[in-house]
């Protein structure tokens, strides 16, 4: 998390720059008339001073966080929770985090695909609305793990699971009119054959993935948890955590993941 605060703090300071050049332009516009009122250079003006506290705020939690001597590589994916955490990145990137802080794998769009990975700085085209999205994820030795490919078929959403070796291992179709209130769809092996139906009680808030004996496999929480009190998280106000239940296949926690990353990043 440190050095994802680093990050945090040097793009605000860089947006502050910014705006600090952006001030004089605007201004001198506006003596000339370019603009007819002040109202553009208030809100910049805003922006700086709000971009520099920002940038600060982030340094100062920065400090309180040691450096990481070692950083273990999971090389698998058999980790029953973790966090979602967000870098400051233009192209989607997402660490998966411990309770502690430490980073244990990255999701980001697969460099195997050059252009569609730049096109991903548009939110509509992550999502997968214009053209197959895929994400590796990844160990912190950059070694693929899994990917997911989403798409989105105007009538329906598909994500395509596959494993290292490029071979699908599972296939969720989420259907629009299906799922207006809550996220409702159907899981297939990679044979087509039905895996279950997967469906949450909501769009948002907590999620629980439930199997045929009403068992949670997946649970997925938004709020402030007591772990929360490490100092790698006191910086935000909230966090996303994800559990997955113990007993479960290697292919589920990889399809649940990929679930859980559309549900609340790609469905937009």
């Amino acid at each position: 998390m440190k050095n994802l605060y680093v990050r945090y703090a040097i793009y605000s300071f860089r947006m502050g720059i910014l705006g600090i050049i952006s001030l004089p332009v605007i201004a001198y516009l506006t003596y000339i008339g370019f603009f007819y009122n002040y109202e553009l250079l208030g809100i910049v003006g805003i922006f700086t001073v709000f971009s520099f506290g920002v940038a600060s705020y982030f340094n100062q939690a920065s400090a309180k966080l040691p450096e990481f001597t070692s950083m273990k590589t999971h090389t698998d994916f058999r980790l029953n929770e973790f966090n979602f955490q967000n870098d400051a990145s233009l192209i989607s990137r997402l660490y998966l985090v411990s309770h502690e802080g430490e980073q244990l794998y990255v999701i980001e769009p697969t460099l195997r695909k050059p252009i569609f990975r730049l096109l991903t700085v548009f939110n509509f085209v992550a999502s997968g609305w214009t053209i197959p999205i895929t994400y590796d994820v990844m160990a912190l030795d950059r070694s693929r793990i899994f990917s997911f490919t989403v798409k989105n078929e105007w009538k329906q959403f598909r994500i395509t699971v596959l494993n290292e070796r490029d071979e699908t291992i599972a296939i969720y179709v989420q259907k629009w009119l299906k799922s207006a209130v809550k996220n409702k769809g159907n899981l297939y092996h990679s044979d087509q054959s039905i895996w279950r139906e997967v469906s949450s009680k909501n769009m948002s808030g907590d999620i629980d993935i439930r199997d045929e004996e009403n068992r949670v496999t997946a649970s997925y929480r938004f709020g402030i948890f007591p772990y929360t009190l490490n100092p790698a998280f006191q910086a935000l106000s909230n966090n996303i955590h994800i559990k997955l239940d113990p007993q479960i296949s290697m292919d589920e926690r990889k399809t649940y993941l990929a679930l859980f990353y559309f549900w609340l990043y790609g469905n937009r």
